[in-house]
């Protein structure tokens, strides 16, 4: 992940703007923060100022990079139209590390709006019953549980995928028998035995 606490992913690849999608990425090897043995790291953030949708800090996903990385974390934001900004910061439960505020593009037919325009539509927006829910929540957690291999072979991996994959003959009464290989990939070639001609 880099040396940043934080990164931002959108869908589309351009700069977060009011009513579209983002994941936020937490990278907590970057900061000061050691994740909590009961829920990692969570998230705490509101739209254009702290306490619209700050409440109680919401449990971020944990991405495993493998067995020589520290995870990162992440969680989704459903930006909601209005909104300016999101301010925010991350918690292990006993320390804190931020604020951070991530500035929102805004559509073209809200520019050059008063401030007014986005505190009253922000405020409607999130007063709805599951509007915060809604806006703010643990990005979905992806478990490979199956590999595809050259030639279409699948291998079942569990919660990983063994890429320890060689093919070749596997076959060791072949002349192409390659003893390195463990899936056998149909170099074999297919003699008859002298016994079965007659």
């Amino acid at each position: 992940m880099g040396l940043q606490a934080v990164y931002w992913e959108t869908k589309n690849g351009k700069p977060p703007t009011s009513g579209e999608t983002l994941t936020i990425f937490y990278n907590p090897s970057a900061a000061s923060l050691v994740p909590n043995e009961e829920y990692g790291i969570a998230f705490n953030g509101g739209f254009n100022q702290p306490i619209m949708c700050g409440g109680e800090p919401r449990r971020m996903t944990r991405r495993d990079r493998g067995p020589s990385c520290a995870p990162f974390y992440s969680i989704r934001i459903n930006v909601p139209l209005h909104a300016m900004a999101l301010l925010f910061t991350f918690t292990d439960g006993k320390n804190w590390d931020g604020p951070y505020k991530l500035k929102f593009e805004i559509p073209k037919g809200f520019q050059g709006k008063p401030l007014e325009f986005f505190s009253e539509g922000i405020a409607k927006e999130l007063s709805e019953a599951g509007a915060c829910e809604n806006a703010i929540y643990p990005d979905a957690a992806y478990i490979e549980d199956r590999c595809l291999f050259p030639a279409s072979l699948i291998h079942e991996g569990g919660n990983r995928c063994d890429l320890d994959i060689v093919l070749g003959c596997t076959n060791p009464d072949s002349p192409n028998y390659d003893p390195l290989a463990n899936v056998d990939d149909g170099s074999c070639p297919f003699y008859e035995s002298s016994d079965d001609e007659a």
